[in-house]
C-alpha cells in the first residue's frame, strides 16, 4: 500500500507540529528585527565593537605563523610555474624519488604518493594543484587575518612536505630544483634552515 506523498520531509516540518506555524504579524515583526538589528546599534556600540575588533586582530597576530601581508602581491609568488605532470617528471627522473598521484575527488586537486621503496607501502605526502602550479604558496585568509586554506598552490610547499616527512633531501631538491633567494623565498628558506638543525 502506497503512502501519499508529503510535500516536506517530517524533519522539515517537525517544529511546525510540535509549536505551530507562526502568524503573519510575527514573521513579519522577525523579519523586521533581522533586517534592522545592526543599522539601529548606537554610534556608542559600533566604536565599542571596532575596537574589540581591532584588539582581538592584534592580539591574533601574536600566535600568527603565516601573516597576510607576505601574501598580499600575489605577482611576486608567481615565480616558475610547472604543471603537475612536470613536476613529477622532475621528482622522479632528477630526484630518483618512486612516486604517483591519486584522484582526490576534485578536478584540481591531485594526492601525490611516495614509495620510499617499493618494498615497503606507499605514503601520502602532500597535494598538487593542476594543471598548473606556482612555485609559491598563496594562502586565503579571513577579515581577521586567520590563514584558511590555499588559494593557489605553491611546489615549493610540495617539497617542503617532502622534506619534513623525510622523503627527500635538501640537497636532492636543491640539485633538482634550485636554491630560491629574494624576499619571497624567506619562509621557504626558514623552514628548510629549521628542518636542517631539526634532523
Amino acid at each position: 500500500m502506497n503512502e501519499p506523498k508529503q510535500e516536506k520531509a517530517r524533519w522539515e516540518s517537525y517544529a511546525e507540529e510540535i509549536m505551530g506555524k507562526d502568524s503573519a504579524e510575527m514573521e513579519a515583526a522577525v523579519a523586521e528585527y533581522a533586517r534592522n538589528r545592526h543599522e539601529s546599534s548606537s554610534t556608542q556600540n559600533k566604536e565599542e565593537l571596532a575596537r574589540w575588533e581591532e584588539g582581538n586582530r592584534e592580539l591574533a597576530k601574536e600566535y600568527q605563523w603565516v601573516k597576510p601581508e607576505e601574501y598580499a602581491d600575489e605577482d611576486a609568488r608567481l615565480g616558475r610555474i610547472l604543471s603537475y605532470s612536470e613536476f613529477i617528471s622532475i621528482l622522479r627522473n632528477k630526484c630518483g624519488l618512486q612516486c604517483f598521484y591519486r584522484e582526490m575527488g576534485s578536478p584540481q586537486k591531485i594526492a601525490l604518493w611516495v614509495h620510499k621503496n617499493y618494498m615497503t607501502e606507499a605514503k601520502v605526502a602532500c597535494w598538487c594543484q593542476r594543471p598548473y602550479m606556482r612555485e609559491w604558496e598563496v594562502v586565503r585568509f579571513d577579515e581577521k587575518g586567520v590563514p584558511l586554506d590555499s588559494k593557489f598552490r605553491g611546489w615549493r610547499t610540495c617539497l617542503l612536505d617532502l622534506r619534513l616527512k623525510e622523503m627527500l633531501t635538501e640537497e636532492q631538491i636543491n640539485k633538482a630544483f634550485g636554491s630560491p633567494t629574494g624576499k619571497v623565498a624567506a619562509r621557504y628558506n626558514q623552514v628548510m634552515q629549521s628542518v636542517r638543525k631539526n634532523f
